[in-house]
């Protein structure tokens, strides 16, 4: 190769590595901070029924084994329209209970009341015809019903005027006793919720409540497994198994 060509190779060469640096030069590299800002959503939920879970346990062989399984109860929210239930007026029979030992305490459930009589123990074994209505100003008495438990209707609920059977009228669920009435939430007037015995010659004797209707009263679902109940002032029946 001739000397002026090894002497430009040599500029080149030189040349190349001056510009690419030597194996000592230190590279710097700049990151650009980058800031992400999160959105937050807050839902709020229409305050009607949740769940909750409570153990119930089952002792078996002579208490040697035990089996605990879990409860689904639906919470029932409290309600402002309740009534004491107070004998029918002065001069009536013996107390079927304690006169305001039983509040009548309503609710609603596709388009209808419902009632639940808190402080009347179910379980007790005392038969009653439960009943209810609306009394409408300028109209009267309207949407009235009764419901026999733990007899026949026409042995306890002689004279009423319309008798229900479940699904509608009377259900339990362990010690509570509630009913699916014929009043839609619609009407206004003021709710009677009785529990009585009818005799026959309409002669009824028992406690009966008023309060006035409130289409905004929670929602009461028949037919669950179990219920919360909310506090009350007659009883603390709290978590409740139907059918236990």
């Amino acid at each position: 190769m001739p000397t002026a060509r090894i002497l430009m190779l040599t500029v080149a060469l030189a040349m190349v590595a001056a510009a690419c640096g030597s194996s000592d030069a230190t590279t710097t590299t700049t990151t650009a901070a980058t800031t992400t800002t999160a959105s937050v959503t807050t839902t709020t939920a229409a305050a009607q029924t949740t769940t909750s879970a409570a153990a119930a346990t089952t002792t078996t062989g002579g208490g040697e084994e035990t089996t605990t399984t879990e409860l689904t109860a639906t919470v029932v929210a409290a309600t402002i329209a309740i009534g004491s239930l107070e004998p029918h007026g002065p001069g009536d029979g013996p107390h079927m209970f304690p006169p305001g030992s039983v509040e009548a305490h309503w609710y609603q459930w596709d388009g209808s009341y419902v009632v639940l009589y808190r402080g009347f123990d179910a379980n007790a074994g005392q038969e009653i015809c439960a009943g209810n209505s609306i009394l409408i100003e300028g109209t009267g008495f309207s949407n009235g019903t009764n419901s026999p438990y733990l007899n026949d209707a026409d042995v306890i609920c002689i004279d009423a005027a319309a008798i229900f059977e479940p699904p509608d009228g009377v259900q339990v669920c362990g010690p509570l006793l509630y009913y699916m009435t014929a009043i839609p939430v619609a009407a206004s007037g003021t709710l009677y919720g009785t529990l009585e015995i009818g005799f026959g010659n309409d002669r009824w004797e028992g406690q009966t409540s008023t309060t006035p209707s409130d289409a905004a009263v929670p929602q009461f679902e028949p037919g669950l497994a179990a219920y919360e109940l909310p506090p009350s002032g007659v009883d603390a029946l709290g978590v409740i198994a139907c059918g236990a």
